[in-house]
Formats: structure tokens, sequence, C-alpha cells
């Protein structure tokens, strides 16, 4: 795990930590790694989950069977992404997909009982920071999810991309902002395909609404747009 050390350091959870800490921390937890070749099922449907993972090399992806058989993914986590802490923090803690090696992958996992134990670690403000960290990352993720059930029940792809876009502008405090996803990420945030997408916003930008150039946008009638949002 030492070799990863500079990544733990980069991630959320492990936010105001140095790289002493989050070793002294990963011990005291019982932290363990574990290696899968691509195609190695990590945990599967209706398994408990005990353990969050962090992801040191390579990409998992939560996957799941449709009624009629297609295989849906409903998440990918790259290097450095933290996945199963909702799961394991629920009462219920039974995965509701299978997670799989995407790509030949190394990951980290983090026991929730040990985490919550009293933790032999020098200096207990590090343990404090984690926790706090663990939660507002378990939070984040409510609310993402709680904004994408918003976006998926407003009746058009208009007054969704309405919706995101105001969304943008209030975390950024400014009507021009860099959209943090690509166009095929927005779509897949949204629900809508890509190029439907792409018509969609070259309209509004025809008629006023908004101004784009590549991944920067600029609302230009802002009660337009938050009356389409509803």
């Amino acid at each position: 795990m030492d070799n990863y050390l500079l990544l733990l350091e980069r991630m959320p959870i492990f936010a105001g930590l140095r790289g002493e800490e989050i070793a002294a921390l990963c011990r005291a937890v019982r932290c363990h790694s574990a290696y899968y070749e691509k195609g190695n099922v990590i945990w599967h449907r209706d398994d408990r989950v005990n353990s969050a993972g962090i992801v040191l090399r390579g990409c998992v992806q939560a996957e799941r069977n449709g009624a009629d058989g297609t295989l849906h993914i409903v998440a990918r986590h790259g290097v450095g992404a933290l996945f199963g802490d909702v799961l394991m923090s629920s009462r219920l803690q039974k995965s509701p997909v299978d997670v799989v090696a995407a790509q030949d992958s190394e990951v980290l996992f983090l026991p929730l009982a040990r985490i919550m134990q009293d933790l032999d670690v020098s200096g207990g403000e590090a343990v404090v920071r984690f926790r706090l960290n663990l939660l507002a990352e378990i939070s984040d993720k409510y609310w993402a999810l709680y904004r994408r059930l918003n976006y998926l029940s407003a009746g058009t792809m208009r007054a969704r991309i309405a919706q995101y876009l105001l969304q943008m502008r209030d975390e950024c405090g400014s009507d021009s902002f860099l959209l943090p996803l690509t166009r095929e990420n927005i779509a897949s945030e949204l629900g809508v395909n890509r190029s439907a997408l792409c018509r969609e916003l070259g309209k509004m930008q025809r008629e006023g609404l908004l101004a784009v150039k590549q991944k920067h946008f600029t609302i230009r009638n802002a009660s337009a747009l938050e009356q389409l949002a509803g």
C-alpha cells in the first residue's frame, strides 16, 4: 500500500491527512488489498458488503442483467474511486449489483466495523477527520442521486438540461462556468441520447438561452431556463 500513498493523499476520503497519517490509519483499520484479473467478480449481487473499496489500479464496474438478459453497466470506477461506501453503511448491506474488474485491477478495502471502533492511532484528530470525510463522501453521493432523480423526473429533455445547467450555475456561483463532464457523461447523467442532447443544446444556443464553446457554458436567459426547469 505504501506505493499508493501519493494517490491516497489526493482522495477526498483522506483530505487533510498526511501520508504517514494515512498509513497509520490503514494499519489500524486493517485495510487489505486484493488483485483481480479482468472479468473477476469482486462481489456478487445479494452478497453482504461490509467494506468499501478504493481502486488503486485498473477499473471496476457495477453490472446488472435486465429482465431480457441484457447486461447493464450501472457505474464504472477508475483509479482513485471509492465504491461500496454507501452500501456498507446501510442496514441491509446486500449488493443490488455484481461488481466486476473491468480491467486487471487492485483494490484496497476499508472494513466498516474497524472504522467505527476505537482506533489506536497517535493523534485522534486523524481518525475524526477520516470519519468526517467518509460521511461527506456518502452525503455527496446521496445528493448526486437526488439530483439525478430530479433530472429523470422532468418531463422533457429541455427541462432536464435547464435543471442541470442551473445546478452548475449555483455550484459555480456564476452564469459562466466550465462543465466537468463530457457530452457523453452529461447525456448519461440526464438519461438522454448524446446526439439528441447536442442538437437540443444547439437549438437553445440559437434561441439565445445560452452560449456554448466546448465545455464553457454561459447562461444568457436565466429566467427562461428557470421556467423550463419548473
